[in-house]
């Protein structure tokens, strides 16, 4: 990756450049720390300017990345470079023969390599027939994503790989040892080779990534869609962001006390740790020493492997370590892992003893490793450190760290921290998935070849042999499914890394795409997991989150949290050179114990004296686009380490440096992009680890405050806002600062997702299975800073149309007059009353789309491999039907566009040419107007249809509303516009809101916001309720007295129904409210007689199936205490399943009613006693049909019921 093309933080958006890159011709000198002076001051500037820019860079923040870019971004890194890594993965693939020698012949055996080239991704296309093709003369046409929903086919494009094969023999030849060194090699004879170009399989791509076609478009399908998710068989499916502890990373555990480097592959995993030994003579006491565990093998001394990488004494063991040598703890230890060496192995000081030891053991472990021992170390040991002295001393550093670690010199490492942890993206997931199924298609094919390698056999083509289809149906399956292949454990799957899109507004779209998982075992042992964690600030909402068991594991990024990919960087040796880097010596014997140690992602990379200066030259670089924006530097005074990441999955987010704000007035006029900043220095992306380094400004005023308490000089950054620590559904909610957290958490992650809002705009070409759309969606009269920024693509930065605020799609009600007041009593208990006459006008009237599918096998598809008989073949039409009403029908099988289809009603005709009936029927319930009426074909050969029917609703009582601070309610009364209560001015409230729903609550935010709407609607100039940066209480008061009303927004109102003035002042503003998806009409359940369970005779359970209401033990309970005993034995015994039974009293037990013969000849019909061989004394009673299915059940097992039975 070259400097000029900075792409490892692509936008999501595909925008235009400006005019030149706006690089700053200033003096270089100016951002050194020592030559500051002639510099201008933030004291200079003024608040104002800077607030404006500060908002001017936050709206060209989200105009660069989106929402959604860490979604994109590492998707298109795993398109550029994760697929070729795949193949490359697999190296040459050997196939052997089978060596059954009755097939051998006279030939020799035959061997096959196998190698993968380049990899190739083609946009998605799909093949059209040959039929089509023949007409038209187009094999593939172009798959848009609208096709793939309408048509549920998987949008997924075609991957080829270049393949190169060789067949060839193996013999032993006799050569001159003198040249060669070797009594006999084996010489390779090749027969065949072929290379060329071979279809794989298909991936499926992401919408908006560069392999979507619709990146370049000039427009999207919907406004509102900024893509990030997947379509798998006609389904949209995400990826929710996977937390991981980082893997490139010494890991210091404190239960045990042991020391990991980790990593994926289990060989190249090692462990230093503290292990308990038994009493040594020689010092007094058990110890502990030092073992290592590495290439998956048991235990070995520390002191033994150190002289097997090389080291020539004891001496220089110990300044490896460089550990603190006067303190006993640490002497002993040291001193115990010594004599634990000499018993384990004799004389390893010996040259190569060591070696050999660690040889001998690797043989006798559980999988011997075929490498010699020499390149397992080169290879398993530390694999990206280079040298065996190096090695040697990174050994050391690890003994170090345990050392530290367990004499509380350095803190065990806390795995909830952020910079613990990684994002598993789109990358990272597809990535592991592919290698799965690859390895998989892998092993088929070396099967399949092997039979064909004896002499007597051809060998077919590579397509003969290599399945695409695994890999094609395992990604499928396994979007679909959601069960993914897990991070560490191989062939163990995990759930919830794959989601589907919920789409009942377009602010729930993109936080579902903006979520984070962490894994845990199980709910219970989580911890302290679901905590807050101070790393969290800026990157993880700390209020948007579940409640129920995933509250804490389950989070959202915050507004303008970023997630890294990885930065491939050729020259970063040659930068950190530059900034004052010593490469790492390769000799155990050069002292460094005084210099500083620079890690490059975990691995030491090099020294330095002055870590101060190396971090400020290398900051300094980065801010002027020397180094990729995205590394991140840490400097570790106490440890004296330097630590540098350019890994994937690390959350970053924009500051503004406090000591390059001067540079703002000299980016030219209004047009200058985000980049523009991030390349003069004026803003850098911070991660996790660097912000220990950082002193942050929690807002531009505390740059300007100075005190005896506070200096503004110690800030070396500056938060772009207040609010940008919250996520994006928590941002916009206003004065949500001021409500309890628990309400914050309810509107953000519950109600504003449930709200009616617009879900997208191109609902003519979507077949959703349900869809909610408001009739006249508002958005408020107040603004907040997140909702600001986010600018509709397309305009010009900082000017929004007239009248219209950027982005109000995630706003989704409408704003309503609201007074607080007590109506009748049917407001108690966060019920509301509203007013009949504004629903009646419109108000929260909503349509209801609801989609009915259905499908048939295709009758030209040759492909179909059943043989069907004719007869069964399924088709649409219609059919005089025996259980619906078939009016609306056309000779098709599908209602006509218009057409009012009630519960019971056919919606899609079906049939079998012998007349069996297979028609979808409306439900109970269901009811609506045929809206669109779609007929579509699949790529799995079926011919399938969709018919949508609509219904209008407006509220009705039991319908559910919530404000947007937590406070939900359902629609008491309605009550007519006379009746209710109007102000002065002749103002009549929408809602009527209970006072008690306030001080338990704890939300005044509501109360504020409803002041503030009510001093912007009277022409307040004031109209900002942002969190934490808003406007004083105070403030809020003053725009409403100048507005000519009271201070506290009370008003005097007039009785509806007796026109006289009610004595108390009653609290009234707009409020903005939602219509939440939960209708009393979607629930009400009613039933007289209906179906019942063939097995218990009682009722179904199923709303949709007319059945009945569960009765519980909770509910018996409540009858008992009421003494209502008549009523609870008609509810549970009556109207559930009464029947009758046979039982004899003189065995006690259930007699039968059988057919047996009589005396005579005759046969009678009645009940009789098999076990007292009578019919007398047998008596009828009442009982629950469930109670003699019960004792029927257990008869079976061989467990025989008595029952006591009294005359009544």
């Amino acid at each position: 990756m070259t400097f000029d093309n900075m792409e490892e933080a692509g936008p999501s958006v595909t925008e235009k450049p400006t005019n030149g890159t706006v690089h700053l011709d200033l003096d270089l000198e100016d951002d050194d720390d020592d030559m500051m002076m002639d510099a201008p001051s933030v004291r200079d500037l003024d608040e104002p300017s800077l607030k404006t820019f500060t908002k001017r860079a936050a709206t060209s923040f989200f105009k660069h990345y989106g929402l959604i870019s860490h979604q994109i971004n590492s998707y298109n890194d795993f398109i550029k470079v994760g697929i070729q890594n795949v193949f490359d993965s697999m190296g040459e693939i050997i196939v052997e023969p089978g060596y059954d020698p009755s097939k051998k012949g006279e030939n020799e055996w035959r061997f096959s390599s196998i190698k993968f080239g380049k990899v190739t991704l083609e946009r998605p296309r799909f093949f059209t027939g040959e039929k089509f093709s023949a007409d038209s003369g187009k094999d593939y046409l172009d798959l848009l994503p609208r096709h793939a929903r309408l048509q549920n086919m998987t949008y997924s494009a075609r991957m080829k790989v270049q393949f190169t094969r060789e067949v060839y023999t193996q013999e032993l030849v006799r050569s001159d040892k003198f040249k060669t060194g070797k009594d006999k090699y084996l010489d390779k004879k090749t027969l065949e080779s072929e290379e060329r170009e071979v279809y794989i399989g298909r991936i499926p791509v992401m919408v908006n990534s560069d392999s979507c076609w619709m990146s370049r478009a000039e427009k999207d399908d919907c406004d509102f869609d900024q893509g990030g998710y997947f379509i798998i068989k006609g389904a949209e499916k995400t990826f929710i962001a996977q937390e991981q502890i980082g893997l490139n990373r010494l890991w210091l555990g404190d239960n045990p006390w042991r020391v990991q480097y980790r990593s994926v592959m289990k060989r190249k995993r090692v462990y230093v740790k503290l292990a308990e030994t038994p009493k040594i003579e020689d010092i007094g006491g058990g110890a502990q020493v030092i073992t290592v565990y590495l290439m998956s093998l048991m235990d070995i001394s520390i002191w033994i492997l150190f002289f097997a990488l090389g080291v020539k004494s004891d001496k220089e063991v110990v300044d490896l370590i460089d550990a603190d040598i006067e303190d006993g703890n640490i002497v002993n230890i040291l001193i115990a892992s010594i004599h634990a060496a000499d018993q384990e192995c004799d004389d390893f000081r010996k040259p190569g003893n060591s070696l050999r030891y660690v040889e001998k053991i690797l043989k006798k472990s559980r999988f011997p490793p075929r490498e010699s021992v020499d390149e397992c170390i080169d290879t398993y040991l530390f694999p990206s450190i280079t040298g065996r002295s190096r090695k040697a001393r990174y050994l050391g550093y690890m003994v170090k760290c345990l050392l530290e670690g367990y004499t509380g010199r350095r803190k065990a490492d806390n795995k909830d921290d952020f910079r613990n942890k990684r994002l598993e993206l789109a990358g990272e997931l597809l990535e592991r998935e592919l290698k799965v199924h690859l390895r998989h298609a892998q092993k088929r094919m070396v099967k399949a070849m092997q039979r064909d390698l004896y002499p007597d056999r051809t060998i077919h083509p590579i397509e003969h042999y290599l399945d695409a289809a695994i890999i094609t149906n395992g990604l499928t399956r396994a979007f679909s499914t959601g069960s993914w292949s897990h991070s560490f454990k191989n062939m163990e799957r995990t759930s919830g890394v794959v989601a589907l899109v919920r789409r009942a507004n377009p602010l729930q779209m993109i936080s579902d795409m903006r979520r984070t998982r962490q894994q845990v075992l199980y709910a219970g042992k989580a911890g302290d997991a679901r905590y807050p964690h101070p790393s969290h600030w800026g990157k993880i909402c700390y209020i948007s989150t579940p409640d129920g068991e995933n509250c804490g594991l389950i989070k959202n990024l915050a507004g303008t949290a970023l997630v890294s990919t990885t930065i491939r960087e050729e020259r970063l040796s040659e930068i950190l050179l530059a900034c004052g880097m010593q490469t790492l010596v390769d000799d155990t014997k050069t002292p460094l114990s005084r210099m500083n140690k620079i890690f490059v992602d975990g691995d030491w990379v090099g020294t330095c004296i002055d870590s101060s200066s190396f971090v400020a030259e290398f900051r300094r670089k980065r801010r002027r686009k020397e180094v990729p924006q995205m590394v991140e530097i840490k400097e570790d005074t106490k440890n004296k380490e330097v630590r540098i990441f350019c890994d994937a999955g690390r959350v970053l987010r924009p500051l503004l440096v406090v000591q390059n704000l001067h540079k703002f007035r000299l980016l030219k006029g209004g047009t200058h992009s985000f980049q523009d900043m991030l390349d003069n220095g004026i803003v850098e992306l911070i991660g996790t680890e660097e912000e220990e380094d950082c002193c942050t400004a929690w807002d531009i005023k505390y740059l300007f405050l100075q005190n005896e308490k506070h200096n503004p000089k110690k800030y070396t950054h500056c938060e772009i806002d207040m609010s940008f620590m919250l996520g994006l559904s928590c941002g916009i909610i206003p004065f949500v600062n001021h409500d309890h957290a628990k309400r914050g958490l309810f509107q953000s992650q519950k109600h504003s997702q449930q709200a009616i809002g617009y879900s997208c705009t191109n609902p003519d070409i979507r077949v959703d299975t349900l869809s909610h759309q408001l009739f006249y969606p508002q958005r408020p009269l107040f603004k907040t800073v997140l909702s600001d920024c986010l600018e509709k693509p397309g305009q010009p930065i900082g000017q929004t149309q007239k009248g219209m605020i950027s982005r109000p799609e995630f706003f989704n009600g409408q704003s309503a007059i609201v007074a607080v007041n007590v109506h009748l009593g049917y407001n108690q208990e966060d019920s509301l009353v509203m007013n009949k006459a504004s629903l009646d006008r419109g108000m929260f009237r909503t349509e209801h789309i609801r989609s009915y599918k259905a499908e048939v096998e295709n009758k030209e598809d040759k492909h179909v491999e059943k043989k069907i008989n004719t007869d069964d073949v399924v088709n649409f039409g219609k059919i005089q039907s025996k259980i619906g009403r078939v009016d609306s029908l056309d000779d098709d099988g599908f209602p006509f566009i218009g057409a009012n289809l009630q519960s019971g009603d056919i919606v899609i005709g079906k049939f079998t040419e012998s007349g069996t009936d297979h028609s979808v029927k409306l439900k109970h319930t269901e009811r609506g107007m045929v809206q669109k009426v779609v007929l579509s074909a699949n790529d799995e050969g079926k011919n399938f249809a969709v018919v949508s029917l609509r219904q209008v609703r407006s509220p009705c009582l039991g319908d559910k509303f919530s404000s947007m601070h937590g406070q939900k309610g359902v629609l008491g009364y309605l009550e007519s516009q006379e009746n209710l209560p109007f102000t002065l001015q002749g103002i009549v409230p929408d809602i009527v809101i209970n006072p008690h729903a306030f001080p338990s609550r704890q939300t005044p935010g509501q109360i504020l916001e409803s002041a503030l709407s009510k001093g912007i609607a009277l022409g307040g100039s004031q109209k900002y309720a942002t969190p934490f940066s808003a406007l004083s209480v105070e403030a809020i008061t003053d725009q409403l007295h100048r507005a000519g009303f009271t201070r506290w927004g009370n008003e005097r109102l007039c009785d509806g129904r007796t026109g006289e003035i009610v004595k108390s002042l009653v609290f009234m503003g707009p409020t903005f409210y939602q219509r939440l998806v939960h209708m009393s009409e979607d629930k009400v359940k009613f039933r007289n007689t209906g179906p019942v369970h063939p097995l218990t005779r009682q009722p179904v359970a199923d709303r949709k199936r007319f059945g009945g209401i569960k009765f519980g033990e909770m509910e018996r309970d409540c009858l008992i205490a009421h003494g209502a005993s008549a009523n609870l034995h008609e509810r549970l015994f009556t109207l559930s399943d009464c029947s009758e039974m046979h039982v004899c009293r003189k065995c006690k037990r259930m007699a039968n009613v059988i057919q047996r013969s009589v005396p005579g000849g005759q046969k009678i019909r009645g009940p009789y006693c098999r076990i007292c061989d009578s019919c007398e004394d047998v008596i009828k009673v009442n009982v629950p049909y469930g109670a003699k299915l019960l004792s029927q059940e257990l008869f079976s097992m061989g467990i025989s019921l008595k029952y006591d039975t009294e005359l009544c």
